[in-house]
């Protein structure tokens, strides 16, 4: 079976730690919204050299841990910052007790999983009745193409999925939505740094999922960037 993971040669394990739309400041806004209380249990996905998971300890009073797939970044990880919980695993196949954290975070992860949806099968696995799933990633800023029961994931596009289709996916692994915020501006802001620094955006399209064997990538006014909070409900996952 092939495990979902962001590649260990991708850009997004090169660039700065924290270099993603919005950095840190949208991680604690992220924590805000989740309400966890003091020293909850919170699991980081694709954490690369643990940044994030040394913000969530030291800034916002929580338990972290991180999980990636690159061992490298892992081991840079540790070696930066002692005392950080850092394990190697992909995220379909987390090493954690079911129902055993508070909280979830995936900042610009779930978009480069293989398999989108296993990930948020683990996720709900280990997540307590009532525990937060919290994302930022991209999304597709167009109206829903697909009809009203087609399957949760037809706004896929090169490993990016529309509102509609992120919403239908999340509620088919028996999540609740709470919070959907659109930061696009962030997103912006975000790839004209990127250009400044690198010249272009190839390297950056080059590292993306490709679908079919090839990319897809959408024209770049279709792109966004959000920051969805989801609760775990008791219902049935959805096969």
């Amino acid at each position: 079976m092939q495990t979902d993971r962001i590649s260990e040669g991708s850009l997004w394990s090169r660039l700065p730690e924290g270099a993603r739309p919005g950095g840190l400041k949208l991680t604690r806004r992220l924590v805000n919204c989740c309400g966890f209380a003091p020293n909850a249990k919170v699991t980081d996905i694709g954490c690369g050299i643990g940044a994030t998971v040394e913000y969530l300890r030291d800034k916002c009073g929580l338990d972290p841990v991180g999980v990636d797939i690159s061992e490298a970044s892992l081991q840079k990880g540790r070696e930066r910052s002692a005392g950080l919980l850092l394990v190697r695993a992909a995220g379909d196949a987390l090493p954690f007790a079911g129902g055993s954290v508070q909280g979830v975070l995936a900042e610009c992860s779930l978009s480069v999983m293989e398999d989108m949806g296993r990930v948020l099968d683990e996720i709900h696995r280990i997540l307590v009745p009532g525990g937060k799933l919290a994302v930022t990633d991209l999304y597709l800023r167009e109206p829903d193409p697909a009809p009203p029961d087609a399957a949760a994931d037809s706004g896929r596009i090169a490993g990016v999925l529309n509102q509609a289709g992120m919403l239908r996916l999340i509620e088919a692994k028996a999540f609740r939505l709470l919070l959907w915020e659109d930061h696009t501006v962030l997103l912006k802001e975000f790839v004209a740094g990127f250009i400044m620094a690198h010249g272009s955006l190839e390297e950056l399209q080059s590292c993306m999922p490709a679908q079919g064997g090839r990319q897809n990538w959408p024209a770049a006014r279709q792109l966004g960037y959000c920051l969805l909070v989801a609760e775990k409900s008791t219902l049935e996952v959805t096969e």
